[in-house]
């Protein structure tokens, strides 16, 4: 079995035990599909997720080194320190798709459709806002990251700085013209 596993943050600059084809690396024609700077992390850096008032991006991919969605789900988990539930999924050879009611299913069925893949695997984290008992609103990002201090500042702007160049959000946009955190290549 073939699976593909999708990215768009730092799983592409920071793999970490993720089991992948290093030759076939990452490749940069993946589903498009609404992604934004949308969720705080436990470490204070804000991340991207897919979520309905994202940009919509063309997402990378990589070949999974694993033969079964199990795992290959599993090994994902593992990645993002998560749970099995927090990854999606889509089996074309089964027609299994979770989860269920997973907003851009035919993004990812059109995508697939179109290679040889027989599954394919992604972080399926939704926005965050809360960050130690305080609501962060959506539209405060910019004062939000401005306002971090010391090893949590530097998280979150290596994180912005070294998402992939072709992950061009409205709101990395923003960030880059009013903190300066422009890529690194």
């Amino acid at each position: 079995m073939k699976i593909a596993i999708l990215g768009w943050g730092s799983l592409y600059w920071q793999p970490k035990e993720l089991a992948f084809d290093k030759e076939f690396d990452w490749e940069n024609d993946g589903p498009i599909l609404p992604i934004e700077f949308a969720r705080i992390s436990t470490d204070g850096r804000l991340t991207l997720v897919i979520t309905s008032d994202g940009t919509e991006v063309k997402t990378l991919y990589a070949l999974s080194t694993y033969k079964t969605v199990n795992e290959a789900i599993l090994n994902l988990a593992i990645r993002e320190g998560s749970g099995r539930k927090s990854i999606g999924y889509y089996d074309k050879t089964s027609g299994d798709f979770m989860p269920e009611k997973f907003q851009f299913k035919t993004k990812i069925r059109e995508w697939i459709h179109k290679t040889d893949f027989d599954a394919v695997i992604w972080t399926n984290l939704g926005e965050k806002w809360l960050v130690e008992n305080l609501l962060i609103s959506s539209n405060e990002r910019c004062d939000y990251l401005r306002n971090l201090k010391g090893n949590k500042s530097a998280l979150a702007e290596e994180y912005i700085r070294k998402t992939p160049v072709q992950i061009e959000t409205k709101y990395r946009k923003l960030i880059e013209k009013e903190l300066n955190w422009t890529p690194i290549i």
